[in-house]
Protein backbone atom coordinates (compact mmCIF):
# COMPACT_ATOMS: atom_id res chain seq x y z
CA UNK A 1 0.00 0.00 0.00
CA UNK A 2 1.20 3.22 -0.93
CA UNK A 3 1.91 6.19 2.26
CA UNK A 4 -0.34 8.45 0.47
CA UNK A 5 -3.52 5.83 0.89
CA UNK A 6 -2.27 4.64 4.37
CA UNK A 7 -1.88 8.13 5.75
CA UNK A 8 -5.04 9.69 4.32
CA UNK A 9 -6.60 8.79 7.49
CA UNK A 10 -6.21 11.60 10.71
CA UNK A 11 -6.01 8.78 12.85
CA UNK A 12 -3.08 6.49 11.15
CA UNK A 13 -1.46 10.29 10.45
CA UNK A 14 -0.79 11.32 14.09
CA UNK A 15 0.45 7.76 14.87
CA UNK A 16 2.82 8.00 12.33
CA UNK A 17 3.96 11.75 13.78
CA UNK A 18 4.26 10.29 17.43
CA UNK A 19 6.11 7.14 15.62
CA UNK A 20 8.18 9.92 14.51
CA UNK A 21 8.59 11.20 17.91
CA UNK A 22 9.68 8.81 19.40
CA UNK A 23 12.01 8.07 16.95
CA UNK A 24 13.40 11.53 17.33
CA UNK A 25 13.21 11.72 21.11
CA UNK A 26 11.29 14.56 20.81
CA UNK A 27 7.76 15.50 22.16
CA UNK A 28 5.22 15.10 19.81
CA UNK A 29 4.01 18.83 20.04
CA UNK A 30 7.20 19.88 18.48
CA UNK A 31 7.08 18.13 14.95
CA UNK A 32 4.32 18.62 12.47
CA UNK A 33 4.17 18.08 8.40
CA UNK A 34 6.93 20.57 8.04
CA UNK A 35 9.40 19.18 10.08
CA UNK A 36 12.37 19.05 7.91
CA UNK A 37 15.74 16.54 8.14
CA UNK A 38 18.14 17.80 10.39
CA UNK A 39 15.57 20.60 11.90
CA UNK A 40 16.07 19.08 15.67
CA UNK A 41 18.76 17.10 16.37
CA UNK A 42 17.62 13.69 16.36
CA UNK A 43 16.80 13.44 12.84
CA UNK A 44 20.04 12.50 11.54
CA UNK A 45 21.36 9.80 9.18
CA UNK A 46 20.56 6.76 11.40
CA UNK A 47 17.32 7.90 12.97
CA UNK A 48 16.49 8.79 9.25
CA UNK A 49 16.57 5.36 7.98
CA UNK A 50 14.86 4.04 11.29
CA UNK A 51 12.32 6.05 10.83
CA UNK A 52 11.59 4.68 7.30
CA UNK A 53 12.58 1.26 8.79
CA UNK A 54 9.43 1.56 11.54
CA UNK A 55 7.35 3.07 9.04
CA UNK A 56 7.46 0.63 6.76
CA UNK A 57 7.19 -2.27 9.93
CA UNK A 58 4.34 -0.59 11.54
CA UNK A 59 2.21 0.92 8.71
CA UNK A 60 3.14 -1.60 5.83
CA UNK A 61 4.07 0.84 3.70
CA UNK A 62 6.99 0.62 0.86
CA UNK A 63 9.09 3.38 0.31
CA UNK A 64 11.36 2.65 -2.71
CA UNK A 65 15.15 3.31 -2.30
CA UNK A 66 15.55 5.59 -4.78
CA UNK A 67 13.61 7.61 -2.46
CA UNK A 68 14.33 7.67 0.80
CA UNK A 69 17.22 10.45 0.25
CA UNK A 70 14.72 12.38 -1.08
CA UNK A 71 12.67 11.97 1.92
CA UNK A 72 13.24 15.40 3.42
CA UNK A 73 10.21 16.70 5.61
CA UNK A 74 7.65 14.51 7.19
CA UNK A 75 5.24 15.52 4.48
CA UNK A 76 7.74 13.88 1.64
CA UNK A 77 6.88 10.36 4.44
CA UNK A 78 3.27 11.00 4.36
CA UNK A 79 2.94 11.88 0.25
Amino acid sequence: MSPSEVFSDLTRREEFFALAARVFGVARGEIDETTAYESIPGWDSVNHLRLVMETEREFGVKYPLERIPSLMTLNDFLS
